[in-house]
């Protein structure tokens, strides 16, 4: 645990901050409006709502406080936080204190006190918020709000750390963000958009920093606001109007755009899980033998609120997996099993591949593991034979998949799902002919 912060001399002066005094600053910035959130829930529609008459995709909120304060050259400076190296996803990264909103929290101002209160043991009562900045959206799709706090007596701060979610607090100059000397970048390309991601490298003491992604982002804006002027370089930011539902070809474009920015190679799809072969002599729950590959689900139960409602439950029965981890996106085309089941594939994005614990369930489950969705658009690794049922000929496709010494055979409905799900997600067929079978059902 480390704590490294500047504090102003007795004789320290404003003049060389272009911030200019506190009082000042403070006065201006209550002023500020922040332009209209490009990602501003609207009302769901029902078309794009789930049984329930939920929408099928609400993005969560967050904060973070940028916490200001006079360093000893007058000049204004910003509190971070270096993550606990024991922490599953991000760990080691410079964040700006604050976390996801909390039913209890007033507005965002509250949840980034709270959080920085909670990380830091920053007192609220030290802080005058003055102001709440544009909105970004974090390739968690989380919409995280920036609220800006002025601490005017840094000395009374008495840092608290919290060592489960931090290592170090440090701080560094609000107008190295719109400088161009420690600034490193590269382009990158999101939903079809390109952007820029800033590295910005701090050296404090013996200790080195890199300071990128969302915080950099959110920290070259609230010094553009702050100086009233643009960064020395060009900066090129991602912006989206992402209401809380969104029609569903929007969704699984956001689904594949998100994979992409996180780069887990399509693991934030469908887990496969293989179902046990012993001890089960009758089918499975979908009509999947034992010993075949499935993926997690089953039948609905009276108290499931929907079909994304059932997939959740049963995967967690299955493989432990938390539906907190899984932001349901989409209900794809219903399927019709051999055993005359009618089978609705969920789509969820699990954002954070390494929180997931995995517990199986051993009277239903062999193994866990995934793999790349695009396989089932290509024709490198499939098979097929062609076979009749009701009067209509349809093809059976036959998956070969290698991992770690592991051989998995994916076929039948498992196989038609992930090829339509594939095919809806990357927005074009699949590289060899499919012939489906359909048929109207009526209601007995």
């Amino acid at each position: 645990m480390t704590i490294s912060l500047s504090h102003p001399s007795p004789n320290a002066s404003m003049e060389e901050d272009p911030g200019g005094d506190i009082e000042t600053l403070i006065q201006r910035l209550r002023l500020h409006r922040p332009r209209p959130s490009p990602y501003a829930a609207v009302a769901p529609s029902p078309a794009a709502a789930g049984a329930s008459g939920e929408p099928l995709f609400q993005p969560r909120r967050a904060a973070v406080l940028v916490c200001l304060f006079r360093g000893g050259a007058g000049e204004l400076r910003v509190l971070l936080t270096k993550r606990s190296s024991k922490l599953s996803t991000h760990s080691g990264e410079v964040a700006l204190p604050g976390g996801k909103a909390e039913e209890g929290d007033a507005d965002d101002a509250a949840t980034a006190l709270r959080e920085a209160q909670e990380e830091i043991g920053l007192d609220s009562a030290l802080v005058t918020v003055v102001a709440s900045l544009e909105h970004f959206l974090s390739k968690h799709l989380l919409i995280v709000v920036p609220v800006i706090g002025i601490l005017s007596d840094i000395q009374a701060f008495k840092p608290v750390i919290n060592v489960d979610e931090v290592d170090t607090i440090f701080d560094v100059p609000l107008e190295m963000f719109l400088k161009d000397e420690k600034r490193t970048s590269e382009e990158r390309e999101w939903m079809g958009q390109e952007f820029t991601i800033h590295y910005f490298n701090y050296e404090k003491g013996s200790e080195k920093y890199v300071i990128w992604g969302l915080t950099a982002g959110i920290l070259i804006h609230t010094a553009s606001v702050v100086f009233q002027r643009p960064p020395d370089f060009p900066e090129q930011r991602v912006q989206f109007n992402l209401p809380n539902c969104i029609p569903a070809a929007t969704r699984l474009s956001l689904v594949k755009s998100a994979i992409q920015l996180a780069e887990l190679q399509l693991q934030l799809l469908p887990l496969l899980e293989l179902e046990l072969s012993q001890t089960v002599s009758a089918p499975s729950k979908l009509g999947v033998e034992l010993g075949e590959v499935a993926l997690p689900g089953g039948k609905a139960e009276e108290g499931d609120a929907d079909d994304a409602a059932t997939a959740l439950r049963e995967a967690k029965e299955e493989i432990g997996l938390d539906p907190s981890l899984v932001t349901v996106v989409a209900s794809l085309e219903h399927f019709l099993s051999k055993h005359l089941l009618v089978v609705v594939p969920i789509v969820g994005i699990l954002s954070d591949i390494e929180a997931f614990k995995p517990v199986l369930n051993v009277d239903e489950v062999d193994d866990i593991f995934d793999v790349p969705l695009e396989m089932f658009l290509k024709d490198e690794n499939r098979t097929s034979e062609e076979r009749e049922k009701m009067g209509q000929t349809f093809t059976i496709h036959y998956f070969n998949y290698e991992k770690e010494n592991q051989k998995y055979l994916i076929w039948g409905l498992t196989a038609r799902i992930l090829i339509h799900a594939a095919s809806v997600v990357y927005q074009r067929p699949p590289d060899f002919p499919e012939r489906r079978v359909h048929f109207n059902l009526p209601k007995f």
